[in-house]
């Protein structure tokens, strides 16, 4: 290897850890600030509710427990753009309103059914507003794509197989189910 080579290969790696650090750390996520600043405690409780109310509890976690509350949450502040963040926030904050308007309780006092009937009535109610709409359908594409995504989904109820089904050409046709 001559001079110049092993010159020009020293300032290539030289560089190379120069711009390393940056692309290691990647993007950061704007959640931490500008959720806390926007939401209590009572709004964060909220969307917990109706995050659970949309994928309860059963045999497997909830969307509560997998804390899909957080992923919509993260989804809106990074990929959503101001006007639509500023409605699901203004949905959110109208929401509890709409629902003393019209069931006569707060929604995190309300039990189970009711909470369904007053996320549908919000979904498609000519009486509420288009923030409210906007949050709830927002707030149902997130739920269900951060439920579906989760790592509990992904491990325990739909798990990767790299042969979906392994190929058998001499499967007799009898058992088919068909007629021969």
């Amino acid at each position: 290897m001559n001079r110049r080579q092993a010159i020009k290969s020293t300032a290539l790696i030289g560089g190379g850890f120069l711009f390393l650090p940056p692309l290691l750390r990647g993007q950061t996520s704007r959640l931490p600030h500008s959720s806390d600043a926007i939401l209590g405690a009572t709004e964060k409780r909220l969307l917990q509710s109706v995050v659970a109310t949309m994928i309860p509890a059963t045999d497997t976690p909830g969307a509560k427990e997998l804390q899909v509350d957080q992923f919509v949450l993260l989804m809106v502040n990074d990929c959503h753009d101001a006007k639509d963040q500023a409605a699901f926030y203004s949905g959110l904050r109208d929401m509890d309103a709409f629902v003393v308007q019209h069931f006569g309780q707060p929604f995190l006092s309300c039990d189970a059914t009711t909470r369904v009937e007053a996320i549908k009535s919000m979904g498609g109610s000519p009486d509420a507003s288009a923030e409210i709409r906007a949050f709830i359908q927002i707030t149902k594409r997130r739920t269900i794509q951060g439920y579906l995504q989760s790592k509990y989904v992904m491990t325990n109820v739909l798990p990767h197989e790299m042969i979906p089904q392994p190929y058998d050409g001499y499967y007799p046709a009898s058992k088919l189910g068909g007629k021969a």
